[in-house]
């Protein structure tokens, strides 16, 4: 039997108002006990949307001309996006701590993991018109360091990562994309799984039709997914495919809603994504 103390996972959760972690973080809390290693990325979106509305500030989501639906952060609402971070993550620490599992952030200021290139412009499309928007605060992750994660590891800390990067140069914090953050630390850390729960069953073919779930991907033929992939799940085959040139063992689109969210995925449900095809027992 596979000594759970060489488990390496790392399960993203959105932050999107709905989203109820309670279920995850209960699974998380048996795994961990159980010595597996797991780091856990989150997002904010939900948070960030109650703040806009008590500061009566409009979010601002556009989308690039390739199709990619993002949020446009202005100097103001990263500072938004900070405090809904913050807000989140305390949230799960409260509940990790409830299940008896003792939880670390990694803030950016203080545990130094991911840094990016910040975004400055970002190029749009508003009513079948193309445009430019300048002043952004996003970026793309550049880089990993994953001692800080082992070393949280190594305290007995459940690490938690919010959708945050350093400027590369020095500037600050950057919104990042949290899959294609997760991505870049499954890679790092050279994760076995990464497990990204979505609120459908996984990437399917129709996405009203639950049974054109697709249970299979390979790198091989990226191409044939990319062309089923519609709306955020768009960005979570990037990540996906990131994770697995990095050298991530699987990336596992699964369902948040289904409980206990890992050990369905883990167990062969959602979406299975692989470098490449192999036969059970070679």
């Amino acid at each position: 039997m596979p000594d759970p103390s060489d488990f390496i996972g790392v399960v993203k959760i959105g932050g999107a108002r709905g989203n109820a972690p309670g279920p995850l973080l209960r699974e998380l809390s048996q795994r961990v006990s159980a010595g597996e290693k797991w780091l856990l990325v989150h997002g904010a979106s939900g948070p960030m949307e109650i703040l806009c509305e008590a500061a009566e500030m409009e979010p601002n989501y556009v989308v690039s001309p390739s199709g990619f639906k993002s949020r446009y952060v202005s100097r103001d609402s990263l500072t938004l996006f900070e405090y809904a971070c913050a807000a989140f993550t305390v949230e799960l620490i409260s509940c990790l701590a409830g299940v008896g599992v003792p939880s670390k952030p990694m803030y950016p200021k203080y545990h130094i993991t991911a840094k990016a290139s910040r975004k400055d412009v970002l190029r749009v499309v508003e009513g079948g018109k193309r445009r430019i928007l300048r002043g952004n605060y996003s970026g793309t992750i550049t880089s990993f360091d994953p001692c800080p994660v082992r070393e949280a590891w190594n305290q007995g800390f459940l690490p938690l990562l919010p959708p945050l990067a350093l400027d590369e140069e020095g500037q600050g914090n950057l919104n990042v994309d949290g899959d294609r953050l997760a991505a870049s630390a499954a890679a790092a850390l050279g994760a076995r799984y990464l497990v990204i729960l979505t609120n459908v069953p996984g990437l399917m073919k129709d996405i009203s039709d639950p049974g054109s779930l697709i249970s299979r991907g390979f790198l091989e033929n990226w191409e044939d997914l990319e062309s089923f992939a519609k709306g955020n799940m768009k960005r979570k085959l990037v990540a996906a495919k990131e994770a697995l040139e990095g050298g991530t063992g699987q990336v596992i689109l699964t369902d948040s809603r289904e409980e206990p969210p890992l050990e369905k995925g883990l167990n062969g449900g959602g979406t299975w994504l692989c470098r490449k095809f192999t036969v059970t027992g070679e």
